[in-house]
């Protein structure tokens, strides 16, 4: 009987709590709904928030979101997202019903809500922003068929130049952003992943003729949710002594909360040559290939038959993301393959990828992501050397070099050597953030990126005619790169209501860098021979270099009514370059945004003409650190018959600090004509003072020359971006975009260095002289002597012109019809630039004119000839202007009505081309490339010889999420 009443009792209790917890449940209220685009898309992602209760949720793969445990009453519900207007609306909640509210999000062309960190060392939303920061959206770089960083930005980042090297793999592109500001420094960007400092050198390897590999190109765009990117000033301040040339932010895609959602991805397609700037051997071995009796008759397109072929692709992906409501997780893995389009080109990678993120308490974030590339390829000798086959064969030397009676047996020749390369690169970043309340706000980031290479060339014995070896050669080149990286941030925000709020930010961040590479060569090598154990003869050297910058910063920012934004910063750094009577370099910014839109008025005067205007001015100061150990007074070790001996290295300099760059910019952002035009516009003026420029030290000292900060130099130039919406129904939307950038470089105080050579060709320097650009075209140039008109002298002048542009642009199309399918186009040019033209130079010693050159006459008036190419150095600077339709890609989304009963949450198909078409003022050089360079400081390209553009690629891809 007691056991009975228990139960009872039990029973009784049981349902007095549920009761009280259906009663507790139908006091509250829930708020569901959808998200979708204008266009119709759903929108993962979204932030759904109700201020007032500071609740919220974000919408799942499916646009959805649910808000539980509301109670009754009204509601203002926004909703957030990167690229798209926020939506406000009130909503009324009822005890036990879900109300639904469903939102759809209007793209904003400004983007004012965009929310951004490079720079700023907080999250802010760009209408507080008094400098130009851009950003490319995860949606660019879906629709882009490129695999690397490099290739990514072209004709996407207004007022940049990027130009890539060749078609051979493992090389990235020269990236310059508001013109050159140093004489001896590297002009590539900074670059960060997920907060950490990552190898950006485009020079890690030999050359073997001028073109070298590039860390670039083992960034990849898979998994990369956006990039931010400022160019210099104001927007860099916060990173201090690294910042000069700007700085590149990559941050990686992260889970969202829901079932594991596994992505598959398969790209095949194909490579084609391009061969618009080759004569092929029509030109260059005419009388061969023409004479019935030759062996080599009737080959007159011998490059493009036998040396070039198309090349095949694949790519395979599979991503693995979800994850619970505090832990989530983004897992993905890729495997490439190609053969190039030229001998000896394969490639492959192979890339894993993985970001976890966890929420240890309600106030506690912490995240981890870390990324391991391993790259193998092959090269074949380009550019200068004498074993490059294209240079060879393009201007007749190939059966000279070779020794060889035919084409066939020279080409065979020419392609024994091997040049080989692997690539192992490891990135991992932690963090964690910590927001005890509203009012303050911090993150600690460390992190590590390694970079390994190991480069072999191998010349056997039989290619010793060639190469120039006595029974072969072996060359090996490894490099190591580690770099730490740590930063803490806090965010002091108070007051955070009323019509002045204030942010103050503080931090400290550093970064350790070292490189070493060992350099190896041995001769003498039987057949077969792969290792320098078998050289008859070894010889070796090392390089070591380390740095390191740390530095602490602050940065104010007031807002006033939510419209007038006054931001101050300041860094204050110390490097290990510095020399010893430098102290900390103190770098300030200064800033206002005001969106006049804002205004009470503004709607009533302007209507829906100028929808949304901000107006922003900036000042800010940034620097380059001096390469490690130039301020030092040094000794190297050499070898002297058998022994070690010591001889002079550096003079040292003990005053050695960084150039400096100030930079003032203003501009605006604008949306015109109901939000269908929109307008960003910025005008800038850097000054770099302390430039640092090589210094002759007294003869009667035998000291040689030593860096020291004496220089100037000055860029000015305009940005502008639009974009324009030009068609906007249900079923069509299509819009247009362009871009443009105009850059003046002026080296405009030397400290009284004479002038001297960047670089120097045969008959042409890229110089440095006050009052001119930085590595302006100084060449031979015939000219009249004695006034009758006719040419008959040779002096060396400018020209007027630089290795790289000053003019740069791009155009965009996006359609989009019946919501799932999108037609992208992109197009990209650049002017102002010459291109100096070795190809036209080494034919002239077989009897080829491959550049037309000036008629050389005497004093007296007689023909002489042609000018050589020594004496007519203009006559192989070609024009460098191009327009290039870069990337043209067509997607089809299938439709729901597909894919539930596959069990398929989405697939796409898409069909994308790149480098389709060149258009250029001449047909001897592709004018994009930077071709040459040496590997190490600064780079400008602008010198080519026989170099094999990239190649027009067709890429197939389908993709499949469960």
């Amino acid at each position: 009987m007691n056991s009975y009443w228990y139960l009872i009792g039990l029973l009784a209790l049981l349902c007095s709590v549920v009761g009280t917890e259906a009663q507790a449940q139908s006091g509250t209220g829930t708020l569901v709904g959808e998200v979708v685009s204008s266009s119709g898309d759903v929108l993962p992602g979204v932030n759904v928030l109700i201020p007032a209760e500071n609740q919220g949720a974000a919408t799942d793969a499916e646009g959805r979101y649910r808000i539980e445990g509301l109670s009754p009453g009204s509601y203002e519900v926004q909703a957030q997202f990167v690229g798209f207007r926020t939506e406000t609306t009130t909503v009324t909640i009822e005890a036990g019903q879900e109300t639904v509210q469903d939102f759809t999000m209007r793209e904003d062309l400004v983007q004012m809500d965009e929310v951004v960190v490079t720079g700023l060392g907080q999250s802010v939303e760009r209408r507080k922003l008094s400098a130009d920061v851009g950003v490319i959206s995860a949606n660019d770089i879906e629709e882009a068929p490129v695999s690397s960083i490099d290739q990514l930005l072209q004709g996407r980042v207004p007022g940049s130049s990027i130009r890539a090297q060749s078609a051979q793999p493992g090389q990235g592109a020269l990236i310059n952003f508001r013109g050159i500001t140093s004489v001896f420094g590297s002009q590539t960007p900074v670059i960060y992943i997920d907060g950490v400092r990552v190898d950006n050198n485009s020079g890690t390897s030999l050359s073997f003729g001028g073109e070298s590999t590039s860390a670039l190109s083992d960034l990849l765009t898979n998994d990369i949710e956006r990039i931010e990117i400022t160019k210099g000033g104001a927007a860099s301040t916060l990173y201090g002594s690294d910042a000069a040339n700007g700085v590149i932010q990559i941050f990686t895609r992260r889970g969202q909360e829901g079932e594991p959602r596994v992505t598959f991805r398969t790209e095949q397609g194909a490579d084609f040559p391009v061969t618009k700037f080759f004569r092929d051997t029509g030109f260059s071995f005419a009388s061969a290939v023409e004479d019935p009796d030759s062996p080599d008759f009737g080959r007159d397109s011998f490059i493009a038959d036998e040396i070039l072929d198309t090349g095949y692709t694949q790519n395979y992906y599979v991503g693995v993301s979800g994850g619970s409501e505090s832990v989530t997780y983004n897992v993905s893995g890729r495997a490439q393959n190609g053969t190039g389009v030229q001998p000896n080109n394969e490639n492959t990678l192979y890339a894993l990828r993985g970001n976890v993120q966890t929420e240890v308490a309600s106030d506690l974030n912490v995240s981890f992501s870390g990324a391991y590339t391993r790259s193998n390829f092959s090269r074949v000798n380009n550019g200068t050397a004498i074993a490059d086959p294209l240079t060879a064969f393009e201007v007749g030397d190939a059966k000279f070099f070779s020794g060889q009676g035919t084409l066939d047996e020279a080409l065979e020749l020419f392609l024994l050597p091997t040049i080989k390369e692997g690539v192992d690169r490891f990135t991992l970043s932690a963090s964690g953030t910590y927001a005890p309340s509203d009012l303050f706000s911090s993150k600690l980031t460390a992190g590590i990126d390694s970079r390994v290479n190991e480069q072999r060339r191998r010349n056997p014995s039989a290619a010793d005619p060639l190469t120039g070896n006595e029974d072969g050669l072996l060359t090996r080149f490894d490099r190591n790169y580690k770099s730490v990286t740590l930063e803490y941030v806090g965010t002091v925000s108070y007051p955070r209501e009323g019509r002045i709020i204030s942010d103050f930010t503080f931090g400290v961040q550093g970064f350790r860098e070292d490189i070493s590479t060992i350099l190896g060569e041995g001769e003498t090598l039987i057949p077969g021979s792969e290792n320098f154990g078998e050289a008859g003869s070894v010889i070796a050297q090392e390089t070591q270099s380390e740095i390191f910058n740390g530095g602490v910063f602050v940065r104010e920012q007031i807002g006033i009514d939510d419209r007038v934004f006054i931001n101050a910063g300041l860094r204050l750094d110390g490097n290990s370059s510095f020399g010893a009577n430098i102290g900390l370099q103190a770098y300030p910014s200064l800033g206002v945004a005001y969106t006049i839109s804002d205004e009470p008025f503004w709607g009533d005067m302007f209507g829906s003409v100028i929808t949304e205007l901000k107006l922003r001015t900036a000042y800010g100061e940034t620097g380059k650190f001096p390469e490690p150990f130039a301020r030092d007074f040094s000794f190297q070790s050499t070898a002297f018959r058998g022994n070690a001996a010591p001889r002079f290295f550096n003079p040292g300099n003990e005053d050695l600090s960084p150039e400096r760059t100030a930079t003032l910019e203003g501009g605006f952002e604008g949306a015109f004509f109901d939000d269908r035009f929109a307008l960003n516009l910025t005008v800038y003026a850097s000054r770099t003072s302390a430039a640092l420029f090589d210094v002759p030290e007294p003869p009667t000292s035998g000291l040689g020359t030593q860096l020291r900060n004496i220089g100037e130099i000055q860029n000015r130039g305009i940005e502008i971006d639009t974009d324009a919406t030009i068609l906007a129904r249900d079923n069509v939307r299509w819009a247009l975009g362009a871009s443009y950038g105009y850059v003046k470089n002026e080296i405009t105080d030397m400290g009284g260095v004479p002038d001297f050579n960047l670089s120097t060709t045969v008959s042409a320097q890229q110089r440095i002289s006050e009052g001119e650009p930085v590595g302006a075209w100084r060449a031979a140039t015939p000219f009249d002597s004695n006034g009758d008109g006719l040419p008959d002298a040779s002096e060396r002048r400018f020209t007027g012109s630089t290795p790289y542009p000053n003019h740069t642009g791009a155009f965009t199309s996006r359609l989009t019809i019946n919501e799932n399918i999108s037609i992208f186009a992109l197009a990209d040019w650049a002017t102002g630039a010459e291109v100096f033209d070795w190809g036209s130079h080494w034919a002239q010693f077989n009897g080829l004119v491959r550049a037309e050159r000036t008629t050389q006459y005497d004093e007296d008036g007689n023909e002489l000839g042609l000018f050589s190419t020594e004496e007519d150095g203009v006559s192989l600077l070609q024009n460098g202007d191009y327009l290039k339709i870069r990337e043209v890609s067509v997607s089809y989304r299938l439709p729901d009505a597909f894919l539930e009963p596959l069990r398929l949450s989405s697939a796409s198909v898409s069909l994308a081309g790149r480098n389709l078409f060149t258009f250029s003022r001449q047909d001897l050089v592709d004018p994009e490339l930077a071709g040459i360079t040496s590997g190490g400081g600064l780079q400008l390209g602008g010198a080519q010889s026989i170099t094999l553009s990239p190649p027009r690629q067709v890429r197939l891809s389908l993709e499949v999420t469960l």
